[in-house]
């Protein structure tokens, strides 16, 4: 996979900022990573907490919750793991926001999630992988 970083970047916002329900959007591209690597208890929670905007209000605890698993010590997780907890986070500080109950999380949290699923699509050379994530992404960047 290749192109510069700030036209990755660029195309990470530009794919967020034109979702009509982002937080539902950004589970579809968790659930599409959470395949190849499993589905632990924290990114499960993500992904339903993405699909039900009764639970939004909840973001913060499911943030707080997948934080706390992604830096134990005593349960490293690998390289793609990292990326896939990573987007959970993000699935989680979005519902959060969307939700609005104060304080929010950075306001261009969104505009990560398709940096760390291309990101997350270099790391495995899986070509399933890198498929699912294109379908929920629409597509990869001009470069690709």
């Amino acid at each position: 996979m290749s192109g510069s970083a700030d036209q990755i970047a660029l195309w990470g916002r530009s794919l967020f900022e034109r979702q009509r329900d982002p937080v539902v959007w950004a589970g579809g591209v968790l659930e599409a990573a959470s395949v190849t690597l499993g589905k632990p208890l924290e990114i499960q929670a993500a992904v339903a907490l993405a699909a039900d905007s009764t639970q939004w209000p909840e973001g913060r605890a499911v943030f707080d919750r997948i934080r706390q698993r992604g830096l134990d010590k005593d349960k490293p997780l690998t390289a793609a793991e990292d990326l896939c907890f990573r987007l959970a986070e993000l699935v989680a500080k979005l519902a959060h926001n969307a939700a609005g109950p104060p304080p929010p999380f950075d306001y261009h949290a969104g505009w990560q999630v398709g940096l760390i699923a291309y990101r997350l699509a270099g790391e495995l050379t899986d070509p399933a992988l890198r498929y699912r994530l294109a379908a929920a992404l629409d597509g990869w960047p001009e470069a690709e």
